[in-house]
């Protein structure tokens, strides 16, 4: 029996030290994002995480402990065998987590969740948008620790259970077997609610500064997928984000629309343009000049100065299968959520495609990509869109990235497209050259210092690409009956270095261009608070099309008058709204008030209330569509 004991504490010990070289790897895989992280903090997170770390070990060997117990009883090797097969699975998949969420927070700042690992859904198109350096990083450490981790447990824990056979009496082994067995299934229930408290453990028991990435370390990763799973089951019947009754949700987002009314300010010389978006993926507003930030982008600066700028818009998404339901549909989504995700739910949002069929209109959507990553395909073809391409139904002759055609390339083929749609059209373009691995052709220059270098590369890039569908299109004949919008899916880290949790992170680009905007519009910047999810409900005011802008119940009329300047923002583990006035960003998972810049506490209170009330209104609306 004490040798038993000894290889479970051999067991338990061998867990302690592959979760803390976990921590290392992280740390040393996301470097560049540590450079207003005290160092204090990251030693403290090696050990703040250690009650969770003991829950996860509950988990891990629940199983084997329980075949330690019959092994002693009953004495046959397939127990050992087993446990040596567990053991094994359980490094190889604590390792792809621990590596898969370095990687994915180098880019997305966050930790690897259900949502994330729903893009592996289609695999290929995930390694297509890795850059080579990561996809090197991501297989490198992956080998190289499975190879480490299993050669310990190989040569110092698993033969020891050859020890285990000794020459006892029957009812001896029977009794300390099951002493043992009832020891094991106390220990694994214990550990793995980590304690007897009244409330089971929770990933915020590891917070314990204002340092959300020092925080995320803490939290085991693979505790945190089990947590994040169970808890995605249990809330596709609960709503996660209850922070008040829902009445109270929904009358305070219910007063946020309350005061838009059917007037509008007319900014359209014509009630009825071609309509043409170009969804710009992954566009900051801090890249362009007009919008407050660094000239990267002069050519979208240019234009924008021509037309309308709207210099305060925030996205309700962090990802493209949020962003593009938000521009088209005017739905909004939470943290961890994407309605296109779910095609019995998408189908019920209105699009502006299918509103304008009505009134003669055709529609197209182009990609230079696939289509199925976020299962985006699903939305467009339930919105019912007259013309569907994406990289494989263009010419295999056409040079190609990693991900598909690049913009330079691309801008050609949604010209051509634009020139064989009949009047009045409604087109959208959804770029691509400002996605990771950014293998653009061309040279890459230092623009700024960091890892984002790469990332500015590809809207210099792309705002040439922009520079030349314009230098065209104004030859065309349609051109001068067209109202072009364009606006970015959702933003992406700068060398700004700013939280996600800051709205100023989130901050987009959205400019409305053409010859159809009346002359006193022209090269007006808007700087009140709108929502991304607004741009819809916004153009079919203008076309008077007021019964179907209704239908867009998450969206509101920029020209309204009487419409409130506000805008919600989310993130993979927090939320926040902003107005006019002030701003508030909330991490969710630790319950913490990162990001504060309102004139008081009762505002502050108020506000927080708000981005609280809307994300649960939002999430009981998509739980129950």
């Amino acid at each position: 029996m004490k040798t038993i004991i000894r290889q479970s504490l051999l067991l338990v010990l061998f867990w302690f030290v592959v979760f803390f070289i976990g921590r290392l790897t992280f740390y040393i895989c996301i470097l560049p994002l540590l450079k207003d992280v005290p160092p204090e903090l990251m030693f403290r997170s090696l050990y703040k995480g250690l009650r969770l770390d003991v829950s996860m070990i509950g988990y891990l060997l629940s199983v084997p402990l329980l075949l330690m117990a019959v092994f002693y009883i009953i004495r046959k090797q397939f127990a050992v065998k087993l446990i040596a097969f567990l053991n094994y699975s359980f490094i190889v998949l604590y390792v792809l987590t621990i590596v898969g969420e370095a990687c994915l927070y180098r880019e997305w700042h966050a930790k690897l969740s259900i949502q994330a690992l729903q893009h592996f859904a289609h695999p290929g198109e995930v390694i297509k948008s890795a850059t080579a350096g990561l996809t090197l990083l991501f297989f490198g450490l992956t080998f190289g620790l499975v190879f480490i981790f299993i050669q310990v447990y190989s040569r110092r824990i698993s033969p020891k259970f050859s020890s285990y056979i000794q020459v006892e009496k029957r009812p001896v082994q029977w009794w300390k077997g099951a002493v043992f067995l009832l020891v094991s299934i106390a220990f694994s229930f214990i550990s793995i609610r980590g304690g007897l408290q009244p409330i089971p453990i929770q990933s915020s028991d590891a917070a314990f500064c204002a340092q959300p990435i020092a925080n995320d370390a803490a939290v085991n990763p693979m505790w945190n997928i089990i947590f994040n799973l169970v808890d995605y089951q249990a809330h596709s019947r609960e709503n996660p984000f209850k922070d008040m009754p829902q009445d109270e949700a929904d009358n305070i987002v219910k007063n946020l629309y309350a005061a838009n009314s059917d007037s509008t300010i007319y900014f359209l010389d014509n009630k009825r343009p071609n309509i043409v978006y170009i969804i710009l993926e992954s566009w900051s507003a801090n890249v362009i000049q007009s919008f407050g930030g660094d000239n990267f982008a002069p050519f979208t600066d240019s234009l924008s100065r021509q037309g309308i700028r709207f210099t305060k818009i925030y996205p309700p998404a962090y990802v493209s299968d949020q962003g593009i339901p938000s521009i088209l549909s005017g739905y909004p989504s939470v943290s961890r959520i994407s309605v296109i995700n779910q095609s019995e739910k998408s189908k019920k949002l209105p699009c502006i495609s299918h509103d304008l069929k009505k009134y003669g209109y055709q529609s197209g959507f182009l990609f230079g990509g696939d289509l199925n990553y976020g299962n985006i395909k699903s939305y467009i073809y339930n919105k019912e869109f007259d013309v569907i391409k994406e990289e494989s139904n263009f010419n295999n002759n056409i040079p190609r990235g990693k991900l598909g055609i690049q913009d330079g390339e691309m801008q050609h083929q949604y010209l051509q497209e634009l020139n064989l749609a009949k009047p009045p059209f409604v087109y959208a373009w959804f770029t691509l050259s400002t996605h990771m691995p950014y293998d653009f052709p061309g040279e890459k220059k230092r623009l700024v210092k960091g890892k984002e270098n790469d990332y500015i590369n590809s809207i210099a890039y792309a705002d040439n690409a922009l520079r030349n569908f314009f230098n065209e299109a104004k030859k065309q004949a349609w051109y001068k009956n067209t109202l072009f919008v364009l606006v970015a899916d959702h933003s992406h880290a700068t060398h700004k270095n700013q939280s996600v949790f800051d709205p100023e992170f989130h901050r987009i680009p959205l400019v409305f261009f053409g010859d159809v905007i009346n002359e006193k519009w022209k090269g007006k910047a808007i700087s009140s608070t709108f929502s991304q999810a607004d741009v819809t409900a916004t153009i079919l005011a203008q076309m008077d099309l007021k019964t179907e802008a209704k239908a867009y119940n998450w969206s509101k009329n920029i020209f309204d008058p009487k419409a409130n300047h506000f805008a919600y923002f989310c993130s993979f583990e927090g939320c926040g709204i902003v107005t006019d006035n002030g701003c508030v960003g909330y991490q969710h998972t630790y319950k913490e008030l990162v990001i504060n810049r309102t004139k008081n506490q009762n505002a502050t209170d108020s506000l927080l209330k708000t981005a609280k009330a809307y994300q649960q209104a939002v999430y009981e609306d998509f739980r129950l569509k």
